[in-house]
């Protein structure tokens, strides 16, 4: 190689503890490559130096720099003080190997003593590198080992403590902090009745709480992620490894599943408005075109009273059928249907809303999509197959659909919460002094849809509303009605 103009390439790991016989200082590693080239009569042209950088990431920025540089001719190859600083894995060493061959480049490591362009360079390559991979799955094996015991300690692993919460400097674990906590545990169940993640934001910067990361302002994401945090149970978590009683928590796994599912469980709507008086806006549907009635004004002004109708006009066609009813009416018809059927013992009412099966079917996607991440990330071969951008977006699906499994679950645990709040018999004798809103709420939870047909007839010759009406209930169960008091 004498003449050849090489690039020296430096590197240390991110972990901390760099010491023993594996540490290598960049000092030590320039000193040892410019000590090679000063002998060999060989020119570095460029110096790369990646800090916190581990070995068993190949899209290391500079790493990629140096052998771009070499695979465009501007040098003529690449020099180590040590083959592990090269790279960790075998898989990602000879590809990066073959790279330069191809190139007509060249890996020298000054330690091992090799040059990899020779037939018995890239044997000793080929066997240092699978040794290389072996100690860095021990060390990984004792960080995964470091990890779980300190999880199972309930030591909060994060760079930013949630909000809330003060980290104890002694144990590492959450401790709640007032008033912020309060305000955590407020946010929560407004979202559960559906506010929106404006309406979040602004209420805690009103109440003087801030993100962690010091800024003055709640983004609609950063509200996202703490109604999200599991953080908020008393867990602390990394990856799989979990301790779900790490510290106190702030709200309950109930109050936790329906914020989750409160933009679905039940849409806002704005106080004092025409919408607001309806209880079954959102779930009332249109039996001859099986869409959702539009909840409307009608009346003198001054004496507006809400009504339940269908558009008439979709993109699929005309509905045949257009219903349409005053909302008190069929308020009042369901209101009594439901606490009738809340005041008889075990029946039908409770076997619907349950949905045992449902939650346990959730519970075992969330783990079928919790191991499919695992496994894809895992997997130590992948990124080099793969490429960086394509195994970051396999990741990223994966996530997704994690994330979809989970807000499933979340749903269904908070409708079983629902429908232990309707069961309780405390709740039927406060049921006429709840307002509208904490009934919206309620019979959202429990109702699936109330299917209403058309009236043939007007003034005597209506229909009533109970030959009008079907109720389902939660589970896609009839509930079957009863007679109506003369």
């Amino acid at each position: 190689m004498k003449g050849v103009r090489v690039d020296g390439y430096v590197r240390v790991s991110r972990r901390a503890g760099r010491e023993g016989e594996s540490f290598i200082s960049p000092e030590v590693q320039r000193k040892k490559i410019a000590d090679w080239a000063k002998l060999h009569e060989v020119e570095v042209a460029e110096w790369w130096e990646e800090i916190d950088q581990s070995g068993a990431k190949l899209g290391r920025p500079l790493f990629q720099e140096a052998l771009g540089r070499c695979e465009r001719g501007e040098t003529g190859g690449i020099i180590v003080a040590r083959l592990d600083r090269f790279a960790r894995s075998a898989v990602d060493a000879l590809e990066s190997i073959k790279r330069l061959n191809e190139a007509g480049a060249r890996l020298v490591s000054v330690e091992d003593n090799f040059d990899g362009s020779t037939p018995m360079g890239r044997f000793a390559i080929g066997i240092l590198t699978l040794i290389a991979e072996l100690e860095l799955e021990r060390i990984k094996e004792n960080w995964d080992t470091a990890v779980r015991e300190a999880i199972g300690r309930g030591v909060y692993i994060a760079a930013r403590v949630p909000v809330g919460y003060r980290k104890d400097d002694k144990t590492g674990r959450l401790v709640r902090h007032e008033p912020e906590a309060s305000m955590v545990a407020e946010l929560f169940r407004r979202r559960a009745t559906g506010a929106s993640w404006e309406s979040l934001a602004r209420f805690l910067e009103e109440g003087g709480v801030y993100p962690s990361t010091g800024n003055k302002n709640w983004s609609r994401v950063g509200v996202m992620s703490v109604v999200r945090n599991p953080a908020y149970l008393g867990e602390a978590r990394q990856g799989a490894i979990t301790n779900p009683h790490a510290h106190e928590p702030i709200v309950t796994q109930a109050e936790f599943d329906a914020a989750q599912a409160g933009r679905t469980l039940l849409k806002p709507v704005h106080d004092g408005s025409i919408a607001s008086q309806a209880l079954l806006g959102g779930i009332a549907r249109c039996a001859g075109c099986g869409h959702t009635l539009k909840v409307a004004g009608n009346g003198k002004p001054g004496q507006r009273y809400p009504v339940y109708y269908c558009v008439g006009r979709y993109a699929k066609g005309i509905c045949p059928a257009r219903a349409t009813i005053r909302a008190s009416y069929l308020d009042s018809y369901v209101e009594e249907q439901v606490l009738h059927a809340l005041r008889a013992e075990g029946g039908l009412l409770a076997q619907a809303v349950e949905s045992s099966q449902a939650i346990e079917e959730a519970a075992r996607a969330v783990e079928e999509a919790e191991h499919e991440l695992d496994l894809y990330i895992a997997n130590p071969k992948l990124l080099s197959i793969l490429g960086e951008q394509k195994f970051v977006e396999g990741v990223q699906a994966r996530q997704h659909a994690l994330d979809d499994a989970r807000i499933a679950l979340a749903q269904h645990r908070a409708k079983s919460m629902v429908s232990d709040q309707l069961l309780s018999g405390d709740l039927v004798k406060a049921w006429p002094r709840l307002s509208i809103q904490e009934k919206r709420r309620l019979l959202h939870g429990l109702l699936d849809r109330v299917v209403l047909t058309r009236a043939p007839g007007r003034g005597k010759n209506t229909v009533p509303v109970e030959d009008r009406t079907q109720i389902i209930l939660r589970g896609n169960v009839l509930l079957e009605p009863t007679k109506r008091d003369p």
